[in-house]
């Protein structure tokens, strides 16, 4: 068991942090007395949507909310290092005070560092105004934060990464950053050459597998959805996986994405820090 998990503060210390987290699957709904499970209702997206900084203290994270119920997150410690991926799908009833399970992704709890899946992760948010107050608990312990207007593409900038959409071809180039897996036992690799072009089309080699897939705007917001397909004779990553890319940060001096991707069964991750 990680030291992180029988004291916080010692594992702070040694800068493994709290924010990491790993996935639990979602809870299953209860069933009727009929035996059928009735479907998760969205979220509401009346109740708000975005991309926000978040900051615990001990560690931060950007969260994306998605109007269809889809929740992504990023821990990051000590400035940029990658920590962990929450992710999951709220329904309606998530609250502060009804954290619903999720997957979440910790990429620093285990003695080797290479990725595990947290257990016990739960999730909770509320929208208010312009900004969202969060909740999350795990095996660590529980955090709670908020942040009262979204993150906006740059420092100076008025528009926001969510309610205003980034062309594609604004985000072509060729980009450089690190990755993370869960599900493959590897530590963090640096990567190179990530390829994206105008049309949203992408590749990239790293951790032995090939992957290859294509951004499509998700609605009219700034975020995209994403397939992608993997393969590599040495890739141990299932063929398919799903997820989103976020843009970080739009600026003249640099671009930085987030591309966050899951097996269906949330047994595997990757997840890209890149910037060009």
């Amino acid at each position: 068991m990680s030291p992180f998990r029988t004291s916080f503060a010692s594992f702070a210390l040694l800068l493994l942090s709290a924010c990491g987290g790993g996935g639990g699957t979602t809870a299953p709904a209860a069933q009727t007395p009929s035996g059928i499970v009735p479907p998760l209702t969205p979220a509401d997206p009346s109740k708000g949507a975005g991309v926000f900084d978040v900051n615990y203290g001990q560690f931060r994270g950007v969260y994306t909310f998605l109007d269809n119920g889809q929740f992504y997150g990023l821990h990051f410690v000590s400035g940029n290092t990658l920590a962990g991926q929450p992710h999951g799908f709220l329904t309606s009833s998530n609250s502060l005070s009804n954290l619903e399970a999720i997957a979440w992704a910790n990429f620093i709890d285990d003695v080797k560092m290479v990725g595990s899946q947290e257990s016990a992760g739960r999730f909770g948010h509320s929208f208010g105004g312009s900004g969202v107050n969060v909740a999350i608990k795990g095996s660590m312990g529980s955090f709670t934060a908020a942040a009262s207007v979204q993150k906006t593409q740059a420092s100076v900038s008025s528009k926001t990464l969510y309610n205003d959409p980034i062309p594609l071809a604004t985000l072509a180039g060729t980009y450089g950053g690190v990755m993370r897996t869960v599900g493959l036992d590897r530590v963090q690799e640096a990567v190179v050459g990530f390829t994206l072009s105008a049309s949203g089309a992408f590749s990239v080699s790293n951790a032995g597998c090939d992957f290859s897939g294509k951004l499509s705007p998700h609605g009219s917001t700034g975020i995209f959805d994403v397939d992608v397909k993997v393969g590599g004779v040495a890739c141990q990553l299932k063929n398919t996986l799903k997820g989103i890319v976020t843009p970080l940060g739009i600026s003249a001096a640099a671009t930085s994405l987030a591309l966050q991707l899951d097996t269906a069964d949330d047994a595997q991750s990757a997840v890209f820090i890149l910037s060009r």
